[in-house]
C-alpha cells in the first residue's frame, strides 16, 4: 500500500485531475486498477504453485517460463527498482525544497537543492539497507494473494476519493491573488465554468503571467487545501522514503538471484552475499550508483515514464507466464489459488503492452527491443539449468502428441529411412 500511495498520489494525482478532469481521471485510476488486479491474480496463482525464494518477479517468471524470459526480465526488473529509488527520493526532495522555498531558505536553486537533498537521502537509505532488512519480505504463499489484492482495492478507493475531492474544490488555474476572485472588473469577460461559480483568474493570462496555483500548476496543492497541511507532508515523507527503501532492498536481491543462476557472463561477482542474512552488499553499491545517476536528473516527470515501462513489461510477462503455464497444463502447474483465468491473464499481458505504448511509445519500443535482445542471447547461450518450466512442459507435450500421431501413420519411403 505504501508503494501504491507513493509520490504519484500526493504530488502528481492533482495534476492529472487538472489535465483530464474528474471523469477521465476516474477512468485512468480504474484502468490502472484493472491492470494491477489482473497481475495480482496472476502473481497469486504463481506464488501458490510452490515455494517462492528470493528474487521477486525474476524468480516467479524464470521458474515458470524458463531462463529465456526470466533472464531478460530479471535485468529489467532490477534496473526498474533501482530507478524507482530515484523517483521516490526525487519526490521526497521536491517536497522538502517546496517547504524550504516557502520559508525562503533555499540553499542554491530549486534543481540543485533537489540534487543535494536527494543525494544525502539516498546515502542515508543505503546505510539503513546495508544494516539489514531481513524483515522486509515475509510467508509469500499467504501474503501475496491476501495482501496484494486487498491493497489494490483499498488504494484504488483512496485514489478515486482524491480525484473527486480535489477536482470538486480546486480550480484548474489560479493566480493565488485573492483580488482575482469574484471581481467585477473581470466578470464581464468571464465565460469559463470556473467564472460561472464566482472565480475569474483570466487576469493572470491576460497580463502574460502564468498562473502559479491550481490543479495544473501547483504540485503541492493538496497541502494548500488540506485541513492540516503537515499531515500531507508527513504522508509524502513516509510514502516516498519507505517506497525508496523497499526498492533499494529489492533491486540488489533480484540481481543477486539472477547472478546466482549464472545466466549472463561477467556479473557473477554480484552473486556473493555477506553476513548471516546473505546480504548482497555489492548489489547495494550498484543500485546506489544507478539511483544516484537518475537523482541528479532531478526531474520527476522524466524519471516516471521510464519506470512505468519497465514495470509494465514485468507485469506483462507475469500474466503471460500464467497463461503459458495453464496452456501447457503440466503436472507441476497446480496453484492452490483458484481465482484466476488463463484468458484473463493473456488479456492482462496484452493490456500491459498497450498501456506501455500509450504512456510513451518510444520508451515502450526500446523496452521491447531490450527484452527480445536479452531473450535471443539467452536462447543462443542455452544455460545449463532445468527448472521444469512451462516451456519445457509444452515442448514435451507437443513432442508426445506428434509421436502418438505418427504411430498411426504407415511408413513411406518418402518420409522414413532405416539409416
Amino acid at each position: 500500500m505504501l508503494n501504491i500511495w507513493g509520490v504519484m498520489l500526493f504530488i502528481r494525482m492533482t495534476w492529472i485531475v487538472g489535465q483530464a478532469g474528474i471523469a477521465l481521471a476516474c477512468v485512468i485510476v480504474c484502468m490502472a486498477s484493472v491492470v494491477t488486479t489482473i497481475t495480482g491474480l496472476s502473481t497469486s496463482a504463481i506464488a501458490t504453485n510452490g515455494f517462492v525464494r528470493g528474487g521477486g518477479a525474476y524468480y516467479l517468471i524464470s521458474r515458470s517460463l524458463g531462463p529465456e524470459f526470466g533472464g531478460s526480465i530479471g535485468l529489467i526488473f532490477a534496473f526498474a527498482n533501482a530507478v524507482a529509488v530515484a523517483m521516490y527520493v526525487v519526490g521526497f526532495a521536491e517536497t522538502v525544497v517546496e517547504l524550504l522555498k516557502g520559508a525562503d531558505a533555499l540553499m542554491t536553486d530549486e534543481i540543485n537543492d533537489i540534487r543535494i537533498i536527494g543525494t544525502i537521502t539516498v546515502i542515508v537509505l543505503l546505510g539503513i539497507s546495508v544494516a539489514g532488512m531481513e524483515w522486509e519480505a515475509k510467508d509469500p504463499q499467504m501474503a501475496i494473494p491476501k495482501g496484494t489484492l486487498l491493497a489494490i482495492l483499498i488504494t484504488g478507493i483512496v485514489y478515486l476519493g482524491v480525484v473527486v475531492s480535489t477536482g470538486s474544490c480546486i480550480v484548474r488555474d489560479a493566480s493565488g491573488n485573492v483580488n482575482d476572485t469574484v471581481s467585477s472588473q473581470f466578470m464581464a469577460n468571464c465565460t469559463n465554468a470556473s467564472c460561472k461559480f464566482g472565480f475569474d483568474f483570466s487576469s493572470c493570462r491576460i497580463s502574460g503571467n502564468s498562473c502559479r496555483y491550481g490543479l495544473q500548476n501547483d504540485f503541492q496543492v493538496m497541502s494548500l487545501v488540506s485541513g492540516f497541511s503537515p499531515i500531507i507532508s508527513a504522508g509524502i515523507f513516509s510514502a516516498t522514503l519507505s517506497s525508496a527503501l523497499a526498492s533499494l532492498v529489492s533491486a540488489p536481491k533480484v540481481f543477486q538471484a539472477l547472478c546466482k543462476d549464472n545466466i549472463y557472463p561477467y556479473i557473477g561477482i554480484f552473486a556473493k552475499g555477506y553476513g548471516k542474512n546473505n546480504e548482497p552488499l555489492r548489489g547495494y553499491i550498484l543500485t546506489f550508483g544507478i539511483a544516484l545517476a537518475f537523482i541528479l536528473i532531478a526531474e520527476l516527470n522524466t524519471i516516471a515514464p521510464i519506470i512505468s515501462n519497465f514495470f509494465l513489461a514485468s507485469y506483462a510477462l507475469i500474466n503471460f507466464s500464467v497463461f503459458h503455464a495453464s496452456l501447457a497444463n503440466s503436472p507441476g502447474w497446480r496453484p492452490s489459488f483458484k481465482y484466476y483465468n488463463m484468458w484473463v491473464s493473456l488479456a492482462g499481458a496484452i493490456l500491459c503492452c498497450v498501456v506501455m505504448f500509450v504512456i510513451n511509445w518510444a520508451a515502450a519500443l526500446l523496452t521491447n527491443v531490450i527484452v527480445m535482445a536479452l531473450y535471443i542471447y539467452v536462447s543462443h547461450k542455452k544455460p545449463d539449468v532445468n527448472w521444469g518450466s512451462s516451456t519445457q512442459a509444452l515442448t514435451y507435450q507437443q513432442a508426445l502428441s506428434h509421436t502418438l500421431h505418427l504411430s498411426a501413420v504407415e511408413d513411406h519411403v518418402k518420409n522414413f529411412s532405416q539409416n
